[in-house]
């Protein structure tokens, strides 16, 4: 049997943990603790079932929310700045203090991330992010333009990355504001300037940052800047896990601004070390093919020689045959030419009348014409003899006809 002493003595100040909750459920269910509207981040945001359940904390504390078959207007992200609106409640018998969530408002990055979606949804539609549009990047690029801040750890990344593996690319730099107002703005007005300055591509980059940082890079001025530029465009903005607009018009994306300078950079080291190779090989590859050409034309030089020397001394034989046929036919046919000269000169002497007046003939001419026929004659005309030895003049005395002649 138990003593008295083993129970506490309870006072008459004592009260239970049941009316400690009730008190307090009573005091939450007060008018004034309906209807809040209470601004916190976002934190642990999960479904069980149709129930949405997340803790909403600042700086100092942290309240847990329940927002039954979830929020109807807006899912936030963990990390988003969201103001929701709802009743205090006391669960007595687990006693624990919670906000009945009904509406889920974004602000801050969540009213950005909102407008984002729904440019990016627009211009999607219009086919600026297409791929169809996308230039491709020089793979030996010359010229490099850099539009981003002088003042930021971007440019010495993209140059020390552009120069640790190429000493010779031309790298021009254009500051420009890359975060607040105006800045899209003036990123757009560069551009459209130095699109037609013959830049072989162009690099648009900025740091990480959060997302109002990085909203110059969400404007539509920018995007459509960069849609319609027509040197090849490459975006390096943010992080790795950031993806602006800026980025989905471009021709190519860079997860960061030194991944830029590595995609932009050819390696003109290892070019030169290839190029050395291939000027070994194909110096090795023209001599030996000269080597092996020459040999040739050596053994079909040797080749040729001999088929000449024998295809020209049998053209010879048969040309030295042919010349003596010749002369012996030229020869014979001179000697057969003089002899008939022989004859004709002898024959024509014969009938030479010289050799006639030798014979004791004359040949009679009157007034330098010769006379065949006395009849041609008249009585007074003076004539001339003229014999193998000498001529005569001589006057007609006297002409007597022979025959038929006197007539």
């Amino acid at each position: 049997m138990s003593n008295m002493s083993d129970y506490p003595l309870i006072s008459e100040n004592t009260i239970s943990v049941s009316e400690v909750n009730a008190t307090i459920k009573a005091c939450v269910d007060a008018p004034i603790f309906k209807g809040l509207e209470v601004y916190g981040e976002v934190s642990g945001f999960k479904f069980s079932g149709p129930h949405a359940y997340f803790t909403l904390k600042d700086k100092y504390s942290q309240i847990s929310c329940v927002c039954f078959y979830g929020a109807k207007t807006y899912n936030p992200k963990d990390g988003e700045s969201v103001i929701v609106r709802g009743n205090l409640d006391y669960y007595v018998k687990g006693g624990r203090l919670s906000l009945q969530v009904s509406t889920i408002k974004p602000v801050g990055q969540g009213l950005l991330f909102l407008e984002f979606e729904r440019l990016k949804s627009k211009l999607e539609k219009e086919g600026l992010f297409d791929s169809a549009h996308k230039k491709p990047i020089p793979a030996f690029a010359k010229n490099v333009l850099v539009v981003t801040s002088k003042t930021g750890a971007v440019i010495r990344d993209i140059v020390t990355t552009v120069r640790r593996k190429n000493p010779v690319m031309n790298i021009v730099v254009r500051d420009v504001r890359v975060q607040g107002d105006g800045a899209a703005h003036e990123i757009a007005g560069v551009l459209a300037r130095v699109d037609l300055l013959g830049y072989d591509v162009i690099i648009i980059a900025r740091g990480g940052g959060s997302l109002e940082d990085l909203a110059p890079f969400y404007s539509e001025e920018l995007v459509r800047a960069v849609y319609n530029l027509n040197t090849p465009v490459i975006s390096a903005v943010g992080h790795e896990t950031d993806f602006s607009l800026c980025d989905f018009a471009a021709d190519m994306r860079a997860p960061t601004p030194t991944a830029a300078g590595e995609l932009v950079a050819y390696d003109y080291y290892a070019m030169v070390d290839a190029l050395k190779d291939d000027m070994r090989r194909l110096t090795y590859c023209v001599s030996r093919a000269y080597r092996n050409a020459s040999t040739k034309a050596q053994l079909a030089f040797g080749a040729f020689r001999g088929a000449a020397n024998t295809f020209y001394a049998a053209r010879a034989r048969r040309v030295e045959r042919a010349l003596q046929a010749a002369k012996t036919n030229i020869e014979r046919k001179f000697d057969g030419a003089s002899s008939r000269a022989e004859r004709a000169v002898d024959a024509l002497d014969r009938l030479s009348p010289l050799k006639t007046l030798k014979r004791g003939y004359f040949r009679l001419q009157s007034a330098n014409n010769t006379v065949s026929r006395v009849a041609d004659l008249n009585v007074g005309d003076v004539v001339t003899a003229t014999g193998g030895d000498g001529a005569i003049e001589a006057k007609v005395l006297d002409i007597k006809l022979f025959g038929d002649e006197k007539e």
